[in-house]
């Protein structure tokens, strides 16, 4: 596999509405964009889906920017490897999201070389037709909170998730839950409770939640086993899982646990690969999230929540819910809560490259012929 020239994009997408969480808020989405160009014409496309502050993560879009432009694309220019997954034998102590980013560039250009689907030809398997939709909802008041739900129970929707902080309380999510019995909830607090705010975590095992996201951080781990030795409710993992390493602390604990799988956070197809055999060997439930991404990114999700083995919708909207454009054709939509999943070659559909260069605000180009 030859690479002859990498852009890089600064892309801004301007959001519909504030989203706000236990740990910030966003409004406007800052991303990199990765093109890869092969001798033959092909190109291939990649997301880095950094923050521009370490609310989720430490690793930001000023620091994936400058290692993807100091060390890993001169890297990627000067070698000639047989597969994507070479890239991980380059690099010690990568950062995760910047390298997932140029590893999905590359994934899309080898499986449009070879005419398959990115995720099928990957994992080996055939994906479902169609996916149902999993929705998020930021903090907001009670009020809009109703509203909000009322929308997305009339296009389909029949899994929602609740951001929550110690702030919030439980008067409103059991409300909710005796509002919408239709409705599956999971609850994240991305990890904003103390271990001293158990009361409150036990209290939402008696609703009958799908999962509780990153209540707490996962370092407070021996306590955490004595609190939950009669906990129902699973806990579901996400940014306290970074590796595989991590990952394996979960099956040492006294309570269901759960995976929310994210190709970034995780640092590439090559670990999330390897987490979802680690799920299924070891009775983790997965299911698959999302970044407030573009559906660059969004539609590999979208593919792997087409996977055999997945515990509940994902975290996977519509792309208009969060832009007014994506910078995909056609773009992520679920018509009655519903999509049906594509399955073009590479990543399965195509970049419109006239929005992606109209959002850019700066790029860097390298190229290396031989």
């Amino acid at each position: 596999m030859i690479i002859e020239k990498i852009t890089m994009f600064h892309v801004q997408l301007p959001m519909k509405f504030n989203f706000k969480t236990a740990k910030g808020s966003l409004n406007l989405r800052d991303t990199i964009i990765i093109k890869v160009e092969s001798p033959n014409g092909l190109s291939g496309f990649g997301e880095v889906v950094a923050f521009t502050t370490p609310f989720y993560t430490s690793e930001t879009f000023a620091d994936s920017w400058k290692i993807l432009e100091e060390t890993y694309l001169p890297e990627i220019l000067q070698k000639e490897f047989s597969h994507p997954f070479e890239i991980h034998e380059f690099f010690r102590n990568p950062l995760p999201m910047a390298l997932a980013g140029l590893e999905n560039a590359l994934l899309d250009l080898y499986f449009k070389e070879r005419n398959k689907n990115l995720i099928a030809g990957l994992f080996q398997e055939k994906l479902a037709d169609k996916i149902p939709r999993g929705a998020v909802l930021g903090q907001m008041s009670d009020e809009q909170t109703i509203k909000e739900i009322d929308q997305l129970i009339n296009s389909g929707v029949k899994r929602i998730k609740l951001k929550i902080s110690p702030q919030i309380g439980t008067d409103l999510i059991k409300k909710l839950v005796k509002r919408y019995p239709q409705i599956t909830f999971a609850l994240d607090a991305n990890r904003s409770f103390q271990l001293t705010d158990w009361p409150v975590i036990k209290e939402l095992d008696e609703l009958g939640l799908a999962c509780i996201e990153e209540p707490f951080d996962i370092k407070d781990l021996p306590e955490l086993k004595l609190l939950t030795e009669n906990f129902l409710t699973p806990i579901c993992f996400d940014e306290s899982v970074q590796d595989l390493e991590s990952l394996k602390i979960l099956t040492e604990l006294p309570f269901q646990t759960m995976l929310n799988v994210k190709i970034g956070r995780l640092g590439g197809l090559y670990q999330t690969q390897k987490a979802i055999e680690f799920c299924r060997q070891h009775q983790i439930g997965f299911w698959i999230g999302s970044m407030v991404e573009s559906g660059i990114s969004k539609i590999l999700h979208v593919q792997l929540a087409a996977l055999s083995g997945n515990a509940m919708a994902g975290d996977l909207s519509d792309s208009k819910h969060y832009f007014d454009i994506d910078l995909i054709q056609p773009e992520i939509a679920f018509p009655n809560g519903w999509m049906t999943v594509p399955t073009g070659i590479g990543i399965g559909l195509s970049v419109n490259e006239t929005l992606l260069k109209g959002y850019t605000v700066n790029k860097l180009i390298m190229t290396y012929f031989r």
